[in-house]
């Protein structure tokens, strides 16, 4: 089973790549891409991460250290008080959760694969082990309502997303709009707020 969903996902990879290339001039090139390929299987389910992960920390921002173990966010966001009302709930933005040799998440590294398409991988000319090296694949777990607010991407490359459980939402627009006509910040705002103050408006 585990070959069949490689397949089927491998395919529809190169159906999106040959698509977004019919819409972008110049044409995307696959070594600029960071691809995030885990199979779909119930290991991968937040309840299953919980079980198996509960007791390790995670990051929330490649800006700044704090961290929280998973059974502790868990609750966060299953609480009246914490996540569950929370207009912008905090959400794990984990850019080291595959780094070292020591850490049980090392283990989620190995559950995904790059497809031929989106390989090589320029970030891999950077020894992983490089302090020089920028961050290049995350782990996101957020409840309803969390998200990252509009922006340009900080290293000018694309990232590839697979949604393993839940929704997520896009807006995407062209480079050419005017940022204050969409809500584009220096300092981005929280994305419950722009879907508020924005969404009706670029979409009418």
């Amino acid at each position: 089973m585990r070959d069949i969903y490689r397949k089927c996902l491998k395919d529809c990879a190169y159906m999106v790549y040959n698509i977004m290339n019919s819409f972008f001039l110049p044409p995307l090139n696959p070594s600029g891409f960071l691809f995030i390929f885990i199979l779909l299987t119930a290991t991968a389910r937040f309840e299953n991460l919980l079980q198996r992960y509960g007791e390790l920390n995670f990051r929330f921002s490649d800006t700044h250290g704090e961290m929280m173990t998973l059974k502790t966010y868990a609750k966060y966001i299953s609480s009246a008080d914490g996540g569950l009302y929370d207009d912008s709930p905090l959400a794990i933005y984990d850019s080291e959760f595959g780094d070292g040799t020591s850490s049980p998440l090392v283990q989620l590294t190995q559950e995904y694969s790059v497809p031929e398409c989106f390989s090589p991988d320029l970030f891999a000319l950077v020894d992983d082990e490089d302090a020089s090296r920028p961050p290049w694949r995350w782990i996101l777990i957020g409840p309803e309502r969390s998200g990252t607010g509009l922006h340009i991407d900080p290293l000018w490359t694309t990232a590839w997303v697979t949604v393993l459980d839940g929704i997520k939402r896009w807006m995407l627009f062209p480079p050419d709009c005017p940022a204050e006509e969409i809500g584009m910040q220096n300092i981005p705002i929280p994305s419950v707020i722009w879907f508020r103050d924005y969404y009706d408006k670029v979409t009418n």
